[in-house]
């Protein structure tokens, strides 16, 4: 028999779209978030919470670090912490957690057996009865032990010795170099992660020579004719005239000398001499408090480090041998670089230099080197993708784009790109095409070519109000290939993470992290793998995209989606349950609340719950606020309660966890009933 009730309807929500601060509501679809942090729209679509970083020093990284569970006879001598061995100490482990008579350890060496003794400090606590553990470990307890285990690692890891921010950081050749100020400010280091923990780099000596008449080679031992001092060589940097004329002239570098170099003594293999010296030895060090900005490609034969960090000389490192690079200015402090066609490039306020083809030691007119001169101070170089043949590179200046087109001094063309549209400093980068951010927000060539200098060139124009507070504040820049995104950081600890998929603008999302990025460095491991490292103002480096806290911290994440009127914003809805598709690896818990009626308090709310978490209703009134748990399956629809009516609703999740691996929110699904029009 027919009721007369109006039949319960459903809406599905995709999230997809991103962040929206400026579009009128009813003008945009309901997957789009009015409010998020800490989440970002995944490239298959959805809202992922991000994942977290760790702090990083070449030891074992405490995301890799695994767990195990040994039940004993009695646990009243054992404590958290305790390091446990056998009686021959064959085997040992520490202790993360106690759970009834399970005791819970990690960074094991070799394997307990059942029956024998367990000790601590050489005394015998108890007796091993049986593997693995009676308590049942279910996924959430498993998660955190996973997560304790990981403190155990993290605490082991160290900042990079000195003081005050990392001033850069290069991944290079499977090793990340970080530079810092020592304890005192009065010089920057160079630091290489190890498997003990950062080791200093020493930068070595070098020393001036001339009138070179017999051709010096690294790993040639030179004698000084007068001195007697003795050094290997380990760089020869020819800065003018050629071995053939015997007018070969520059530095040479040595890890070490044995005795002290004279000025003008003669320079010795055996009896020959091969030039001279022009003055004695000098030890290199470090002006402080630059900021390292580093190229990693080939010039000449050997991928390497170059750089510029704007209070010394630009240099070339490979690791281990530093080479300070002059190029004749009267400041020779450059702060940008960029290598291009096989030339090195350093920019000196609005002027950019070059070397000579393949040679970055050579700044010569005379080989191939030269200036380019801009109508304001360059901040930064980005190549364009494309071949040798075809490639270009922007020049970019806080207002204005340039690019140089060419191969050489003999064909380089530089044309203005864009008047009104720049960089900021440390900027930019290259995913399938340029993108940078200005003082509109993020930009790409495309879009600035097709929109020139108006607003609507910046791919993130709805988040004009984040951009706004943030245009002098962006720090370091990187990508994530893997996940089609774009990042750029700022020195407030927020950050911007924009998806792109096949140059599809998908949308962005802020991120906000308790270490602020300062400078970062990204490269591909061995295996071919994506991998990411940030310095921060406090000393540490840390690894991106890593583990599931921020270096042992909460994730706090929340969005809340736009009100929803489901076609009709003049119509009354009952709703009564929504249902969440959500999509991970592992154990994960959030939790879930909505708006109705713009949060209107003309009609009745039910009350808010309180929990242990960071979000807090944008509005006067909201719903009550419920706890959900996902768990076991890669895919789960998550059923949640919805009760209320109103012509609109705005559905708002959250996560703070330092457990959870990240999860994706693909949809959800209203279920509603029609009721009548608004009055």
């Amino acid at each position: 028999m027919a009721t007369g009730m109006p039949p319960v309807k459903y809406s599905l929500i995709q999230l997809q779209g991103g962040l929206d601060l400026v579009t009128p509501t009813l003008s945009l679809p309901p997957g789009i978030a009015r409010t998020a942090v800490n989440f970002e729209v995944a490239i298959t679509g959805g809202y992922t919470r991000i994942a977290g970083y760790e702090r990083f020093d070449g030891r074992p990284n405490p995301s890799d670090a695994v767990y195990n569970a040994i039940t004993v006879a009695s646990v009243s001598g054992l404590a958290v912490g305790d390091t446990i061995t056998n009686l021959a100490a064959t085997s040992s482990a520490v202790i993360i957690a106690i759970n009834g008579t399970s005791v819970i350890y990690t960074k094991a060496v070799s394997v307990f057996t059942a029956s024998e003794g367990i000790y601590v400090g050489g005394v015998l606590k108890t007796t091993v009865t049986s593997l693995g553990a009676t308590a049942a470990i279910s996924s959430s307890l498993s998660s955190q032990y996973t997560y304790l285990a990981a403190e155990a690692y993290r605490s082991d890891i160290g900042a990079v010795p000195g003081s005050g921010s990392i001033l850069g950081v290069a991944y290079y050749n499977g090793n990340v170099y970080a530079w810092r100020n020592n304890a005192g400010a009065t010089a920057m280091a160079i630091y290489k992660s190890t498997t003990s923990g950062w080791t200093l780099v020493p930068l070595g000596y070098e020393m001036a020579f001339d009138t070179g008449t017999n051709q010096l080679y690294e790993g040639n031992t030179i004698v000084g004719q007068t001195s007697g001092a003795t050094a290997t060589i380990t760089r020869v940097v020819l800065s003018s005239g050629t071995w053939a004329a015997h007018t070969a002239a520059g530095y040479l570098k040595f890890a070490s000398v044995t005795g002290t170099f004279q000025a003008g003594e003669n320079l010795r293999i055996g009896a020959t001499t091969y030039a001279h010296a022009t003055a004695t030895q000098a030890a290199i060090t470090l002006n402080p408090s630059g900021r390292v900005e580093v190229a990693i490609d080939n010039i000449n034969g050997t991928t390497r480090i170059y750089g510029a960090d704007g209070v010394n000389y630009g240099f070339e490192f490979d690791g281990t041998t530093y080479v300070r690079i002059r190029t004749g200015m009267t400041t020779d402090t450059p702060t940008h670089v960029a290598v291009h066609k096989s030339h090195l490039f350093f920019s000196f306020g609005a002027s950019v230099q070059f070397s000579g083809i393949a040679d970055p030691y050579s700044w010569s007119p005379i080989v191939g080197a030269g200036e380019i001169a801009l109508n304001a101070a360059v901040t930064a170089f980005l190549v364009q993708p494309g071949d040798q043949s075809t490639g270009a590179m922007a020049i970019y200046s806080d207002d204005n784009t340039s690019i140089l087109y060419g191969s050489s001094s003999a064909n380089f063309q530089l044309v203005s790109y864009n008047i009104g549209t720049g960089a900021k400093a440390y900027s930019c980068q290259n995913i399938n095409v340029s993108y940078s951010f200005d003082d509109r927000g993020v930009m790409n060539m495309a879009t600035t070519l097709n929109f020139g200098n108006f607003d609507s060139a910046a791919l993130t124009l709805n988040l004009r109000p984040f951009i706004a507070d943030r245009r002098d504040r962006s720090t370091a820049s990187g990508v994530n290939r893997e996940k089609g995104q774009y990042r750029i950081f700022f020195n407030d600890g927020y950050g911007l993470y924009v998806t792109l998929a096949n140059g599809s603008f998908m949308g962005a999302m802020p991120v906000q992290f308790p270490n602020p990025v300062a400078c970062m460095s990204e490269g591909q491991r061995a295996d071919g793998a994506e991998t990411a490292f940030f310095g921060s103002t406090n000393g540490f480096v840390y690894r991106l995209d890593a583990g599931t806290s921020f270096d042992g911290f909460e994730i706090a994440a929340n969005m809340t989606l736009v009100f929803n009127a489901i076609g009709s914003p003049r119509l009354l809805k009952r709703f009564r349950k929504a249902s969440l598709e959500i999509t991970g690896t592992s154990y994960a818990d959030f939790y879930f609340s909505y708006d109705l009626a713009y949060a209107t308090t003309d009609i009745g709310q039910a009350a808010q719950t309180l929990y242990a978490s960071s979000l807090v209703s944008s509005y006067w009134d909201t719903s009550y606020w419920d706890f959900f748990v996902w768990d076991d399956r890669t895919l789960a629809p998550s059923e949640v309660e919805v009760n209320g009516t109103g012509e609109n609703i705005a559905l708002k999740i959250a996560s703070n966890s330092p457990y959870f691996e990240p999860f994706t929110i693909n949809s959800a699904i209203l279920h509603y009933t029609p009721r009548r029009g608004l009055r």
